[in-house]
């Protein structure tokens, strides 16, 4: 943005605290913008609606009005200046509920110039605000829930505020992480995935953090970090909650100074990198145990943000079986078409103890495996679809069907499909090739391959 342009930039700042005002309007008037400010949240609500502001900011904590009753006035008024919340620290949930009511950023004190200035050109940036009728592709459903979650992803995107996602295995946190991602001014720049349950224990700072030649034994050459390869972009650390204690301080440290030290060396390198963390664990109970630190998690939930398990909003499992049985039916160039009625029924009465990577796998297995174009309860059951239901699971055709005739029919099917090949029968199976071949044997399973 040119001088010019950001001379024709107003901004609002309505805050109590007198150094705070005069710092940020100290910041942007160097920047070239036109800035306005006010101590009392009355006076700031009068300006606001008498003239234009493009962007304002408003602490959320002040005398006569707080910043939360002042939002609420602004957008009943329809002011249309972006907000920007100020918040100290234990503020997190008002905070958050700030966004809902329309603020599109966060600013943690205490903040530097740069990211006062970042905040404010975030706001204004026509790349970061996000079209309300874009859809966000692979969150299916179309319950409320769903349907908050897709607004608060929108939100949550056009900040670069740390976003703690929790939720049960399954329910799609790395998707939820990738959304945020692709509605963002980071859209463009690195997503780099670390899975902290399966680094091992004496790498993990070195995965992270990079490491310089030398710096122990088997380091024959210099090397980045997790960190380093997401300068830029954003860094999604999944199960969050399996990094030791050591790397822990580690990590507080790196997201208070955003910088990094290499193993090996004494110098920090600075980083820019929009953190999002996941786990399916209990962090407060994590915590009660020792097992996590306090102050890291109150640094990591700036956004909570917690994926309900599917059991909780059901009306989305059909439209998420449909959706995934159409995207394996194209792959696989499958017969199946729908679902009978029972099965149906069966699939609502399922708790989906995997959640909606459940349901996407038991929908890939009926496109491999089913050669019918309806789905029927029998189809179900012989997938070995571990689910309690309220639906009877017997064979249609015979009105019975026992555990054997279940494994064996799924052994004849799987072997049918991939031609009789052994290998890639037993590992599609989850077994190996010696206890494939005695099932079949036990159960007189005729096969092209003698066994």
């Amino acid at each position: 943005m040119t001088m010019n342009a950001k001379q024709r930039i107003r901004v609002l700042i309505i805050d109590d605290e007198e150094s705070i005002r005069d710092a940020c309007h100290q910041i942007l008037t160097r920047r070239g913008y036109q800035a306005d400010s006010t101590g009392t949240a009355r006076e700031g609500l009068t300006l606001a609606q008498n003239d234009v502001y493009d962007v304002i900011l408003l602490d959320i904590r002040m005398p006569e009005m707080d910043g939360m009753q002042l939002l609420r006035k602004l957008k009943e008024s329809e002011v249309s200046g972006r907000g920007i919340i100020i918040t100290g620290f234990g503020t997190i949930q008002l905070a958050v509920e700030a966004m809902r009511y329309g603020a599109c950023n966060v600013l943690t004190k205490p903040f530097s110039a740069d990211e006062v200035s970042e905040a404010v050109r975030t706001a204004l940036d026509s790349e970061g605000v996000l079209a309300p009728e874009k859809d966000i592709p692979l969150l299916v459903g179309e319950s409320e829930y769903m349907k908050d979650l897709r607004e608060t992803i929108r939100r949550v995107a056009q900040t670069d505020s740390i976003v703690l996602i929790t939720g049960e295995s399954g329910t799609g946190k790395e998707l939820v992480a990738r959304a945020i991602r692709d509605f963002s001014r980071r859209r463009r720049k690195p997503f780099v995935t670390v899975d902290c349950s399966a680094l091992v224990e004496n790498l993990m700072e070195s995965e992270l953090f990079g490491h310089v030649k030398g710096a122990f034994s088997g380091a024959g050459e210099s090397r980045e970090g997790r960190f380093q390869m997401a300068h830029g972009g954003t860094l999604f650390l999944d199960e969050i909650a399996n990094i030791t204690l050591t790397v822990q301080a580690k990590l507080l440290r790196a997201i208070q100074e955003q910088e990094v030290p290499r193993v090996g060396s004494s110098r920090p390198e600075k980083v820019d990198v929009r953190i999002i963390a996941a786990t399916n664990r209990d962090i407060r109970e994590e915590m009660e145990q020792g097992k996590f630190r306090e102050d890291l998690y109150y640094r990591l939930s700036v956004i909570p943000l917690h994926i309900k398990p599917l059991r909780e909003h059901e009306e989305d499992i059909l439209p998420l079986a449909h959706h995934y049985l159409g995207l394996y039916r194209d792959k696989y160039r499958s017969n199946v078409r729908s679902f009978s009625e029972e099965a149906a029924a069966s699939l609502l009465s399922c708790r989906w103890p995997g959640n909606v990577r459940e349901v996407k796998n038991t929908m890939e297995r009926l496109c491999v495996l089913c050669e019918n174009e309806t789905v029927t309860l029998s189809d179900l059951l012989y997938l070995g679809q571990s689910m309690v239901t309220r639906v009877p699971m017997v064979d249609s055709l015979s009105g019975i069907m026992t555990l054997v005739d279940v494994e064996k029919n799924h052994i004849e099917k799987a072997l049918f499909h991939f031609n009789f090949q052994m290998g890639k029968t037993a590992r599609f199976l989850g077994i190996d090739r010696k206890t494939l071949r005695m099932k079949i044997r036990a159960y007189g399973i005729k096969t092209e391959e003698p066994s």
